[in-house]
């Protein structure tokens, strides 16, 4: 991706009506890149939509957060049964009835969430339960993706950006997943705990494969 003296610089010849003007350029290149040099993550969740987040992603990876969580279903006596991290290439489940009360704890309160639907789904979910308000900047790549065209459901997705999941799972959806909760407390099969463990695992790391391979078709027709 092209660097802040690039973007000034095409500014000056091109003029491009969809991008800040040259002189608003210049006048926020020095706060911008004192920001960028101290490192001030904050700084541009702060200035970026929601939306643009994803142009942290180059210098800032270790700030992603990817969150994905299973429950039992989505009526209001519905419950979170695991939920699972994964951040700076380390994964870390949390389980009901084992640690799930410790979740936020290991989010630092800056950090981008990075979620499929989470803002209509998973963090609600979480609130609601938790009675927490989530305050983290967010990054939905449901709306990221509809905004290249790809639609129909994170699975649906993955297969458009041509990822493939682990045969032992590649069958399963969300419906599956309070079967197997339900199993697991019937029965202390813990066959189906690992089995949703997994699935939500996989859904989880998959969500960095999906942001990388969105971010590449987002810049590959574009110059900034």
């Amino acid at each position: 991706m092209y660097d802040w003296t690039s973007l000034l610089q095409y500014q000056k010849t091109k003029n491009d009506p969809h991008l800040p003007s040259l002189s608003i350029l210049e006048e926020r290149y020095e706060i911008l890149e004192k920001e960028f040099q101290e490192t001030n993550f904050s700084f541009f969740t702060d200035e970026l939509p929601s939306l643009e987040y994803w142009r942290l992603w180059q210098h800032f990876p270790e700030r992603f957060c990817f969150l994905d969580i299973e429950t039992t279903g989505i009526s209001e006596s519905s419950v979170t049964t695991v939920v699972s991290l994964f951040q700076n290439e380390s994964i870390r489940t949390f389980e009901r009835g084992k640690d799930l009360e410790f979740l936020f704890d290991s989010i630092a309160p800056d950090d981008i969430i990075v979620t499929y639907n989470g803002r209509r789904f998973d963090i609600p979910f979480l609130e609601r339960e938790f009675r927490y308000r989530v305050k983290n900047p967010q990054l939905d790549l449901m709306n990221l993706l509809h905004s290249i065209g790809i639609k129909g459901g994170l699975k649906k997705s993955e297969i458009q950006l041509g990822l493939i999941r682990p045969e032992e799972i590649a069958g399963m959806d969300g419906r599956e997943a309070p079967l197997l909760w339900y199993e697991y407390q019937r029965t202390n099969n813990q066959d189906a705990l690992k089995k949703l463990i997994a699935y939500n695992k996989e859904d989880t790391k998959n969500l960095k494969l999906v942001l990388e391979k969105t971010i590449g078709l987002l810049t590959e027709n574009r110059l900034f």
